[in-house]
């Protein structure tokens, strides 16, 4: 990798230089040393300009020396809709908004684990901000929220993605902000998707409680653990958590992901025992009391292999839902509150059941007049703001890793749309739409994409006006038009 020299206005850097990577993470490494953004770089080697996507045409020698030009500045705004002549502005047909949103990120060497995170955190709802909140969390002291809400800005506005012709987004400044305030996320190298998923979302809780906004609420699990000692009696311990997620840990007996989930719900383990004085075998089990809107899963694949000293990959398949219901896990009291809404479940299907069987007795016509859409009833609890009222959720997102260690391989997101119901593969800048088995065929089990996080946000659930009374067989036999016979004498 030759080591290059570069002149900027009075200053001389030397850099590395790794050309097998597009010359954007050059600029990118040209920004974290003079805070210039590549859109106001201009790169001079040997009197041509430097472009951002190839290094086509141009020789990088050890201990040459290249100009810098270039002043510090904000990164450009987003450009506004082009403005027609009577002063309104240009509105995208239907066809050109489905081609062009929602858009991919540019792989900017190594950075599809933080890719594939933002495209993910996108998806939350309460992460849609109005203008003078995104303004707080811009300016506020943590410059990483302000670089992630940018990003998600401009990932769900769909006139950017028409103006900017659907082209990748590109997240230098977030990506060098993460490094900054996070050491472990060193600059394009690969990382772990989880960890980056983890601390992304927690700088952005941190963020939006200092702008006055709590989001905490719709990502926070509870548990209650009780740990007992089993060489004695009275000896126990209580404790409560919270924790934005909870972890799949998988070994040679879990085949489904409930089962991971609660293989780290029950442990024995060896600690101090105040009554006997010396270690003893105490037995714990943890249960769930509060349940977020948002279920995010973490599926526990890597491990240290101490031989080769990398986070080895477990490849076991893991089987997961589209539906999961955890009501199972939860504790007794939490139980009893989530009967209510559990019970709109049976109303819900039955009502679904009895439109399906209506539609059959009449007529196409008579059958239209048969709405399915019925009202969403309230997911949360009256008095616990963005919690989960009936512990069914359905799986909203993936985050897949393919590869044999977490220092390697390649991440990749599943998303379903709330906007049309399809799931859509997140590649960096490449966007597909994919059906529902491509997501279950990543339970893992070979070298394909396994998931790794996973987001479950909670079941929708609705109530339908009652029918009218069914029409008896007399009834539909009068609305028959009567057939007449004719015979030939």
């Amino acid at each position: 990798m030759p080591s290059i020299n570069v002149k900027w206005q009075k200053e001389k850097y030397t850099i590395d230089v790794d050309t097998t990577q597009p010359p954007l993470v050059f600029k990118a490494q040209l920004y974290a040393l003079t805070q210039v953004v590549p859109e106001r770089q201009k790169v001079l080697i040997t009197g041509k300009q430097l472009p951002d996507d190839s290094w086509d045409g141009f020789t990088i020698k050890d201990n040459m020396m290249i100009m810098m030009m270039g002043t510090v500045g904000e990164i450009p705004k987003a450009p506004e809709l082009i403005a027609s002549a009577n002063g309104s502005t240009i509105a995208p047909n239907a066809e050109e908004m489905n081609a062009l949103y929602p858009v991919g990120m540019v792989n900017l060497g190594n950075t599809c684990y933080f890719n594939s995170c933002i495209q993910m955190l996108k998806e939350f709802n309460e992460l849609k901000l109005d203008a003078e909140n995104v303004r707080k969390i811009e300016n506020g002291p943590q410059k990483l929220a302000g670089c992630v809400s940018d990003l998600i800005k401009r990932l769900r506005d769909r006139e950017y993605a028409i103006k900017n012709k659907g082209n990748a987004v590109q997240a230098i400044n977030a990506v060098l902000n993460l490094s900054q305030s996070f050491p472990q996320f060193e600059q394009f190298k690969q990382q772990d998707a989880n960890e980056c998923y983890v601390a992304l979302l927690n700088t952005l809780i941190r963020a939006y409680k200092n702008a006055g906004i709590d989001i905490s609420p719709y990502f926070t699990v509870e548990t209650i653990t009780k740990a007992k000692c089993i060489e004695t009696e009275g000896e126990e311990e209580l404790k409560t958590d919270s924790h934005n997620q909870l972890t799949c840990y998988i070994n040679q007996d879990v085949r489904f992901i409930q089962t991971g989930i609660k293989a780290g719900f029950s442990e024995e383990m060896e600690r101090n025992s105040e009554k006997l004085g010396r270690n003893a075998k105490w037995q714990k089990h943890t249960e769930i009391s509060r349940l977020p809107k948002y279920l995010t899963v973490n599926m526990n694949r890597f491990y240290f292999k101490e031989s080769s000293k990398t986070n080895a990959k477990i490849l076991k398949s893991v089987q997961f839902p589209i539906s999961l219901d955890v009501y199972d896990m939860c504790t007794q009291e939490l139980k009893d509150k989530l009967t209510t809404r559990r019970a709109d479940i049976k109303l819900e299907e039955d009502s679904k059941l009895e439109r399906e069987l209506r539609k059959k007795m009449l007529d196409k016509e008579q059958a239209e007049k048969i709405f399915d859409d019925g009202v969403a009833l309230s997911g949360e609890f009256e008095n616990d703001f963005g919690s989960n009222n009936s512990g069914f959720y359905e799986l909203r997102g993936i985050i897949t890793h393919k590869g044999r260690s977490s220092n390697d391989g390649h991440y990749v997101a599943w998303i379903r749309s709330t906007d049309d119901g399809k799931w859509r593969l997140f590649d960096d800048d490449h966007v597909t739409i994919v059906d529902e088995e491509a997501i279950l065929k990543t339970a893992g089990g070979g070298d394909w994409h396994s998931a790794y996080v996973m987001v479950y946000e909670s079941r929708v659930i609705k109530k339908y006006p009652q029918l009218p009374p069914a029409p008896t067989s007399a009834e539909v036999a009068a609305s028959e038009p009567m057939e007449i016979s004719s015979s030939n004498h």
